[in-house]
């Protein structure tokens, strides 16, 4: 799973570099609050379906979240297959489930900043990155 994360993390690394995006496990400080309430959020909610469990499947799910202002999920962007539809959508329907996490830190200007995020299901643990 690890080198499947790494070589996404070269894949997208470009719209990373562009400067209005950033992987969810950034080291910039100024996003550290606001990641973390998003990160609380969809441990909230998110799950490893049973039926996944079941039959083990598991993979990553690389996503690209848009957020406003208010820290309200405007735009879900799935980038790749996980290789299973129900990993897939249990990503889609936690980020549908968690409300806004918070307004922008002081001094983000934009009016919308993105998030690349890999949700990782496995046998032994289930972790966002």
């Amino acid at each position: 799973m690890a080198r499947l994360e790494e070589g996404y993390r070269r894949k997208f690394e470009k719209d990373i570099a562009e400067g209005d995006t950033k992987f969810l496990d950034t080291d910039d400080i100024q996003f550290g609050s606001f990641l973390h309430r998003f990160e609380n959020s969809v441990y909230g909610v998110w799950r490893y379906p049973q039926e996944a469990a079941q039959k083990g499947i598991n993979g990553i799910t690389p996503v690209k979240i848009t957020f406003n202002r208010h820290g309200e999920i405007v735009h879900i962007q799935l980038l790749e297959s996980s290789g299973a539809k129900v990993l897939d959508d249990e990503v889609f329907r936690t980020l549908k489930l968690i409300g806004p996490v918070g307004g922008f830190p002081k001094g983000y200007d934009k009016d919308e900043f993105k998030l690349i995020a890999f949700f990782q299901y496995g046998m032994t643990n289930t972790f966002l990155r």
